[in-house]
């Protein structure tokens, strides 16, 4: 097995993208710690976000820093109920999602797009399905919890123009 020097490189720059989340996400929650512990004035809207940056940022290193895995051994053919072996099916819709990006931004979109189910074609009867891989779901998660993040800063801003008026 032949490891090229561009593998390398990536590999390094994910583990660093990696550490630099991790960082991010520890300086995070001992802020959150620091407000909680010393009794810092601060709205619940805002500790619901910063655990959910938390999260976010602990996922996206986690998906960074995982070994690479083959996504189509879990998949079972919903007609034959065959394991595994599936070759990939072309999908002909496009890779981004103008309503995510135009909601949340790149990365939103991007999560959305990595979160949807796969086309796949069974080895044995030849069906054409889409299932989710190991990677979907993780995209998934990650775009949930860019949406929760999204709705509760929503929610926040609401809250104050709301309490103001009140």
């Amino acid at each position: 097995m032949k490891i090229k020097i561009e593998d390398i490189l990536m590999r390094a720059v994910k583990i660093a993208v990696a550490i630099a989340l991790l960082l991010f996400a520890a300086l995070l929650a001992l802020g959150e710690l620091q407000m909680v512990t010393h009794n810092i004035a601060s709205t619940f809207h805002q500790h619901v976000g910063t655990n959910l940056l938390v999260a976010i940022c602990l996922c996206m290193a986690y998906m960074l820093l995982r070994r690479s895995i083959d996504p189509v051994p879990d998949v079972h053919c919903p007609r034959c109920r065959t394991l595994g072996g599936h070759k990939f099916a072309p999908q002909y819709r496009g890779s981004i999602s103008h309503a995510a990006l135009h909601f949340g931004g790149f990365l939103f979109s991007i999560f959305y797009s990595g979160g949807r189910q796969q086309r796949f074609r069974c080895r044995e009867c030849k069906e054409l399905f889409y299932s989710h891989t190991a990677l979907s779901r993780g995209y998934r998660l990650l775009f949930l919890l860019s949406a929760a993040f999204i709705v509760n800063s929503i929610w926040s801003e609401f809250s104050e123009f709301w309490a103001a008026g009140g």
